[in-house]
């Protein structure tokens, strides 16, 4: 959308996980749509932004959800975060936030690309810790790997994150998200979000 908050997604992922109803697709898949996609957007934010101007509004936060947006490479999100930064007047904005959501896509790299382009809020979302449930959904990384996501984006320096659990995901039970929400508290995210999902096997 326009005005208040500019919000862009990223349909890309590692794979596609069991609860998602997103339209997000599996790189393995589509690696080839990327670029053409990312030309796309890249001509959308020139429009979009060209908008903005005009009408006098103000963008005050930027979202760029998923998928993953961290499924791109550090040169792919470096092309676009420079064209976005360049496109909109973003003097105003109070929040920048990406979302680094799958420790499958974070490096250290791309965690310091997204600090120079001013993102001030990223969303490391490990959605269960439990590495049962992980396996079932389809994640293709371990509790650990979330846990060492989180501590290098804070050692790269970023200080407001957010974590997304999901309560119900298949095959999780009560002492699963119990276990979740005790690991999540002891790593001290600045938000932690909760999701129901829908369905439940």
């Amino acid at each position: 959308g326009l005005g208040d908050v500019y919000k862009r997604q990223i349909p890309f992922c590692p794979t596609r996980c069991a609860y998602c109803s997103f339209v997000s697709a599996s790189v393995e898949k589509s690696f080839g749509l990327m670029e053409p996609y990312l030309a796309s957007l890249e001509q959308e934010i020139t429009d979009a932004a060209r908008m903005v101007a005009e009408t006098g509004l103000r963008i005050k936060s930027f979202y760029m959800g998923g998928g993953t947006p961290t499924t791109l490479s550090a040169r792919q999100m470096d092309h676009l975060l420079t064209h976005l930064n360049r496109s909109f007047d973003l003097t105003d904005c109070a929040e920048y936030c990406i979302e680094a959501g799958r420790p499958d896509t974070i490096t250290r790299e791309k965690l310091q690309v997204l600090l120079d382009h001013g993102a001030d809020r990223i969303s490391v979302n490990p959605q269960t810790l439990s590495d049962r449930v992980l396996d079932t959904i389809g994640r293709r990384h371990t509790a650990q790997d979330i846990v060492d996501c989180f501590a290098a984006a804070r050692a790269a320096g970023h200080t407001n994150i957010n974590m997304d659990l999901i309560a119900g995901l298949p095959g999780e039970d009560l002492e699963d998200f119990n276990y979740t929400l005790e690991k999540v508290r002891e790593l001290s995210p600045q938000n932690i979000t909760v999701h129901l999902s829908l369905i439940h096997i």
